[in-house]
């Protein structure tokens, strides 16, 4: 598995999903969910890009904890934000709340495989 190319793969794809948004709000002028765009863009685009980013620059070490790191950060970035609708919109908080676990666990195992290209 290419764990660089992946997170910067799906970093771009969440962009373009994000950016959409931003600018359907915009043409809408109803910015009621901006959070929601604002993650879609942050967590998704922002942090899964520099994640793959310090994967291919050695920065992290890339084995199977990052494989793991990947679909940990990957379902995070895609749960959060349809979690955060959900609660504005149906004041359903679970799965805004599954999500931020998921993506503070992500943000751990980068800061843990950082530490480990350290020590290698």
């Amino acid at each position: 598995m290419n764990v660089s190319r992946n997170f910067l793969l799906l970093a771009a794809v969440l962009g373009v999903i994000g950016m959409l948004y931003g600018i359907d709000m915009g043409i809408r002028e109803n910015f009621a969910y901006a959070p929601v765009h604002a993650h879609i863009n942050l967590v998704g685009w922002v942090s899964l890009a520099i994640f793959g980013l310090a994967y291919k620059a050695g920065l992290a070490k890339q084995d199977g904890w990052a494989s793991i790191h990947f679909w940990i950060a990957a379902a995070g970035a895609i749960i959060l934000p349809i979690g955060i609708y959900l609660s504005m919109a149906n004041h359903m908080p679970l799965v805004v709340i599954i999500g931020s676990l998921l993506t503070l666990a992500s943000v751990i195992l980068f800061l843990i495989n950082i530490w480990r290209a350290k020590a290698a």
